[in-house]
């Protein structure tokens, strides 16, 4: 619109001249009613280039600071991909309710999945699924469970479920698009079993015998080994986790109330490793990777505590919550994520979760 207007001027003042388009027009020429109206026009023009400048200024300005439509309908906002706290944390309890008398057991087979059993009243287990927003109503699996059941995700889809029997020894339960019934793989046993798996078709199981001492029983795909006395003195049931192919470690309380490390490296099983004492409870075990070892325990006072292993150290014991009444049990379905269930003072179900924000 700026450059029609000039172009309309331009033609008033040719019209104007002496002679047209072409002529010369000296300064004499120009009286002084000309000039009056040839400095206002002038003035005009500044006025509109300057406000021209100052639209454009302007509108690049707010351009560049408002920010761009959201895709999710959501209002804009001032927020980042991470906390602007980047340390871990902890959550709160979450209190899942009911009453039960022996410690969970959890596993996973999938990320934001969680499989709960807990054995309830008259020795029945029962089985809590987490979806990732929904925690669903307990499944009866059945009665015939003696202390607390063991359990291990070894696929998608794939559970397995080891107990200890009213005739004290292990049975296996197995959960493969639909549950089927219990069997007995022999053994006598004076604990709870625990489970580990590095493959679909790898299952460990690990419980004390009757002499106290660690034994191992292992399935192959095909079929299951005979029981391994791997010795050791054990006042409880041991904890068991697979951090990576060919890759176990067993953890179990002695009779000295110490903590003690067996591990297998693939080849051979390595020597006890004392990690202390002090020990009030069994421990629980989850691991995130080859370099990533987590334990649990019950306290002093019902604390929940927690240490740690990276590949090269372990950290001391630290309190990460309270209410707890038996040993508690972990899982890991992803790097820097724990979920751990427990036992609260009235025998309710609990949940905490521990998660770590990804690296920018």
């Amino acid at each position: 619109m700026i450059i029609l207007w000039l172009l309309w001027l331009r033609e008033k003042l040719t019209a104007s001249r002496p002679g047209g388009y072409g002529a010369v027009v000296l300064p004499h020429m120009i009286n002084t009613h000309r000039r009056s109206s040839l400095l206002v026009i002038l003035a005009t023009v500044v006025l509109l280039l300057a406000g021209t400048g100052l639209f454009l200024i302007s509108r690049h300005t707010v351009g560049t600071t408002m920010p761009p439509p959201n895709p999710f309908g959501e209002r804009p906002g001032n927020f980042s991909a991470a906390p602007a706290d980047n340390n871990p944390q902890w959550s709160d309890w979450d209190d899942l309710g009911g009453s039960f008398n022996a410690g969970p057991s959890v596993a996973s087979w999938s990320v934001n999945r969680l499989d709960v059993f807990v054995r309830a009243a008259g020795q029945t287990m029962l089985h809590r699924v987490y979806n990732g927003t929904t925690w669903h109503a307990p499944e009866d699996l059945g009665a015939a469970v003696f202390g607390g059941p063991g359990a291990v995700a070894r696929g998608a889809d794939r559970l397995d479920i080891f107990v200890r029997g009213a005739d004290n020894q292990l049975w296996h339960k197995a959960w493969n698009g639909g549950w089927m019934g219990y069997f007995p793989l022999g053994g006598f046993l004076t604990s709870s079993p625990a489970a580990s798996s590095w493959a679909p078709n790898r299952l460990d199981v690990f419980v004390r015998g009757s002499d106290n001492a660690l034994y191992h029983k292992s399935w192959n795909g095909i079929e299951w080994s005979a029981y391994e006395r791997l010795g050791g003195n054990l006042e409880g049931a041991p904890a068991a986790i697979s951090r990576g192919p060919n890759l176990i470690d067993v953890f179990f309380r002695g009779r000295d109330n110490h903590l003690y490390q067996k591990s297998y490296d693939g080849s051979a099983w390595q020597g006890l490793v004392d990690l202390g004492g002090g020990l009030h409870s069994d421990v629980a075990v989850s691991s995130w990777g080859p370099d990533r070892l987590d334990l649990f325990r019950k306290g002093d006072d019902n604390a929940l505590e927690h240490r740690s292993w990276d590949g090269k150290s372990w950290t001391g014991w630290v309190t990460i919550g309270t209410g707890v009444s038996d040993t508690p049990a972990a899982v890991s379905w992803g790097p820097n994520r724990i979920d751990v269930l427990a036992l609260g003072v009235a025998g309710q179900l609990l949940h905490k979760h521990f998660s770590a924000p990804r690296a920018s």
